[in-house]
């Protein structure tokens, strides 16, 4: 596969996005029992090699992609597009982590490697973009930008959460024109079952792409945790791709 799947093209209208209208898409793989990672979130590949390269091409189509801190704790991911040729037209995706209280730890591999190999900066790394609650005390934040991070204050809810309402203007003010959400659960759940609307009245969630394993997981973390299954919004398939032994699926939210 030498250039992103025609169905993404055709279905992801990116082409249409921009900073003051930024395209959300929300994506993960998952089990036949609905199953994303093993238990306590041990991680589990469900992607086969065509999916999953799949789901490389579907970051150079993006802005930025986005994971929350768990994830980032968990699995300690690179975001990368190292499946694909290289090539100086393919760029990988703006890292964003979502992390109201700035748990994110400077031993990270997005970070550690965007220090340890300047030569590639803005080719195929880049330095990670952490979303944090405006109420994170000013040492902690001056701690981890001198560690090289860049950190983005937004205000929180009542819970101490950050909105997913919020993250169209985010993204405009960091001139992103759209982002792919790649998890965990909760940030998965948070976004699906988000009821603001945007200004235009469309959903917050523009696309959802989700690659199907013929396998099961049994015990292990679910799309939506337990207990918060409540709210999901109807689906419309826009289209339906197999990939080797997975199912792709393409969505959008029916209002």
């Amino acid at each position: 596969m030498t250039s992103p799947p025609p169905f993404l093209a055709q279905h992801l209208p990116l082409d249409k996005a921009t900073a003051s209208r930024p395209h959300i898409t929300v994506t993960w793989a998952q089990s036949l029992d609905s199953k994303i990672a093993g238990v306590g979130g041990k991680r589990v590949i469900l992607s086969g090699s065509e999916s999953m390269l799949m789901t490389h091409w579907m970051r150079t189509m993006h802005d930025a992609i986005m994971i929350g801190i768990n994830t980032l704790i968990l699995d300690d991911p690179r975001l990368q597009i190292n499946l694909l040729p290289a090539s100086p037209n393919l760029r990988p995706p703006q890292p964003l982590i979502l992390d109201p209280h700035l748990r994110f730890p400077p031993s990270a591999r997005l970070l550690t490697e965007y220090l340890t190999k300047p030569s590639q900066r803005s080719i195929s790394l880049h330095q990670p973009w952490i979303i944090c609650s405006d109420q994170v005390s000013h040492f902690k934040i001056r701690a981890l930008e001198g560690s090289g991070a860049r950190i983005i204050p937004v205000k929180v809810d009542e819970s101490g959460r950050i909105p997913p309402s919020s993250l169209p203007t985010v993204l405009g003010e960091l001139g992103l024109r759209s982002v792919m959400i790649e998890g965990g659960s909760k940030v998965l759940s948070q976004f699906l079952s988000c009821k603001d609307k945007r200004e235009d009245g469309s959903p917050l969630v523009d696309s959802v792409v989700v690659t199907v394993a013929p396998t099961f997981i049994g015990d292990g973390v679910g799309v939506v945790p337990e207990g918060e299954d409540k709210g999901l919004p109807p689906l419309r398939t826009l289209h339906t791709e197999t990939m080797g032994k997975d199912a792709v699926m393409v969505c959008a939210i029916d209002i």
